[in-house]
């Protein structure tokens, strides 16, 4: 069996991971670094970011006062005020950034393979070695560091930083396959579920809208009908769900919640009866069109069929406008800011695009570093904060990782010095 050492063993080459590396032998060369990656290369879930173009941070200027939940938020300012932002930390790499709307970043290459390439060779020229196909099976902690059995090679470490993400999209290999490992150590989890996904509804509210996009406001409900989240965007259905962004940032923003109803307004701007002014005005003027036509300009023509079905109109399709009632007409009015949608689930962990949950604060110290288990860090996805869409998640993973990194390698030291 082949004995390998390092001074600090990253396990997890994504993008916290090689975050991780870069910092800790910036500040600390004296540290050696190894980087564990079971793929056959690293970074290989950056290269699926923002359909493959990369939203690496967000500068903040479009968002929301708070885009993060988890119980690790607690430790996000002292983080964000000890290392840098996106552009920084990727200027010092040769990457240029562009702010494009929502304050969301991007490299000016408009590729995220430059993004990986900028990670992969800057960690390459600080000597920091990149171990690919190793997949960590067991850890034992000793006297000095840690014995990492790694395949069939037996490694020792003075120091571990776990960045192997959570569970969302398992085929770029976040699998969770450190979560037995370090349960086994003492490690506490809050409850994982997929988060940013598309919303599972009733089909039957859905049978017109395949494809149909419909810009507007949803809001997150309980089941005591109490608002939880609201998102304003562009909504998207599916034959058996609701999705776009304002939709998936309810998945995330809700995760915990107990999430019973998906209500769209689709016309946010007007009063209620501004709604039925429009919808008089419209019927004055259609009064002999067909009834699939009268929406027509005010709705995609496929979304407005849906909704007199869904309001209880029940006449053809191609009967008169003027057969609607002033009773159907006011419901009417009412479903297009309140229309409802049952929450029958979420999507899968293969949708996902990151993980609600992980792990937990009490298992976590303001250095990122293990309560239960000295020498051991964390960074990424692995902890249990996740933010909406819109770089955030990106920008967690780069400054929880300089933020571990530089705190691992610091640790190694004071403890040579100390012993």
């Amino acid at each position: 069996m082949m004995k390998q050492t390092t001074d600090l063993l990253i396990i997890g080459g994504g993008a916290s991971g090689l975050a991780a590396a870069v910092a800790a032998r910036r500040f600390f060369p004296a540290v050696s670094v190894c980087v564990a990656e079971q793929n056959h290369r690293v970074g290989k879930k950056i290269l699926a970011t923002g359909n493959g173009r990369c939203n690496l941070g967000n500068d903040g200027s479009g968002t929301q006062n708070n885009p993060y939940s988890g119980t690790m938020c607690k430790y996000i300012p002292e983080i964000w005020k000890n290392t840098k932002d996106s552009v920084a930390f990727f200027r010092e790499m040769g990457i240029i950034v562009r702010h494009e709307e929502d304050g969301r970043l991007y490299p000016s290459s408009n590729q995220a393979a430059s993004v990986l390439d900028a990670l992969r060779i800057t960690a390459e020229q600080e000597d920091v070695f990149l171990h690919c196909d190793s997949r960590v099976t067991n850890i034992t902690p000793k006297k000095s560091g840690f014995s990492v059995q790694i395949g069939d090679e037996s490694w020792t470490a003075e120091a571990l930083l776990f960045s192997t993400g959570g569970l969302a999209a398992p085929k770029t290999g976040s699998d969770g396959c450190a979560f037995p490992i370090l349960s086994r150590l003492g490690c506490k989890m809050t409850q994982m579920q997929p988060a940013l996904v598309p919303v599972e509804t009733d089909p039957g509210l859905l049978r017109f809208l395949k494809g149909v996009r419909v810009p507007g406001v949803v809001k997150a409900l309980s089941k005591s009908e109490t608002e939880l989240a609201a998102e304003q965007g562009e909504i998207q259905f599916t034959p058996h769900a609701l999705s776009g962004i304002c939709v998936m940032n309810l998945t995330a923003k809700c995760a915990e919640s107990d999430l019973k109803w998906i209500e769209a307004n689709l016309f946010p701007q007007d009063t209620g009866e501004q709604m039925e002014a429009i919808l008089w005005e419209l019927y004055a003027v259609r009064a002999q069109w067909k009834l699939e036509d009268w929406l027509t300009g005010l709705l995609p023509k496929k979304a407005g069929m849906q909704l007199l079905r869904s309001c209880g109109i029940l006449l053809p399709f191609d009967a008169p406008v003027y057969r609607v009632n002033a009773e159907e007409l006011k419901n009417l009015a009412y479903l297009c800011q309140h229309w409802r949608f049952p929450v029958w689930g979420r999507g899968t962990w293969n949708e996902a695009q990151v993980t609600a949950g992980g792990i937990s604060v009490q298992s976590v110290k303001r250095d990122l570093q293990a309560s239960f288990c000295p020498g051991i860090f964390f960074a990424g996805e692995i902890l249990d904060v996740h933010g909406i869409c819109g770089g955030f998640n990106l920008d967690w993973a780069w400054r929880s990782g300089q933020y571990a990194g530089k705190n691992a390698a610091s640790w190694i030291l004071q403890k040579r010095i100390g012993g």
